[in-house]
């Protein structure tokens, strides 16, 4: 008798914990039906602690109540499967894809898998891509920042491309490097105005 009294005392000492964790659950599930709309995949390079503002915008993001998805670049397969399958059931009617180094030509790779989906992509944004990349005919706005006098590299135009493609080369600026542009505050500022603009439909 004293140890089934003792285990349901120990169950409800532990019963705030559990509703206070379902509570957070909930509150940030409410707090993103909103902006429930878009969804914002971020993908981090190499390693990944060498993408820290990838993590800085998804924080930001978060804090926007924003639906948003971070991984790292090998994971690109799996996301865009389920950027397709968002798309396609309606959770979602616009994507946003952010990336950076190898994460950068990742985010690329999932608009071409979302492209042979029939599923359009409204942003890219690339952050010094070290893979020559292709736009895909289904993005309507890649922006890449990238530093020449580095490992960074343009994104080029596809044939069949009428989107609008922006490089922008930063590799004048002795003070960026491979990781530190991703953490460039004037760099984040125009990030975060181009995913808060960015609305075209994925459909």
């Amino acid at each position: 008798m004293f140890f089934f009294f003792g285990a349901m005392s120990r169950s409800i000492k532990c019963l705030p914990v559990v509703l206070l964790v379902l509570g957070i659950w909930s509150t940030t599930s409410a707090a993103m039906s909103p902006n429930g709309h878009r969804k914002v995949f971020l993908l981090r390079g190499l390693t990944n602690v060498l993408s820290p503002g990838i993590d800085q915008l998804a924080d930001e993001l978060r804090k926007r109540n924003m639906d948003a998805t971070i991984a790292n670049h090998a994971f690109s397969d799996s996301l865009a499967a389920e950027a397709i399958a968002d798309c396609k059931s309606g959770r979602v009617s616009s994507i946003v894809l952010v990336g950076h180094s190898l994460g950068a030509s990742a985010a690329v790779s999932m608009a071409e898998q979302m492209r042979q989906a029939g599923v359009r992509v409204a942003l890219i944004v690339t952050l010094d891509p070290v893979v020559k990349t292709v736009v895909p005919n289904n993005v309507h706005l890649l922006k890449n920042f990238f530093l020449s006098s580095g490992v960074g590299t343009k994104v080029e135009r596809g044939g069949n491309y009428h989107g609008m493609l922006q490089n922008v080369d930063l590799g004048h600026n002795a003070d960026l490097g491979h990781v530190s542009l991703t953490t460039a505050p004037s760099i984040q500022k125009q990030i975060m105005q181009d995913i808060l603009a960015a609305n075209s439909s994925c459909r």
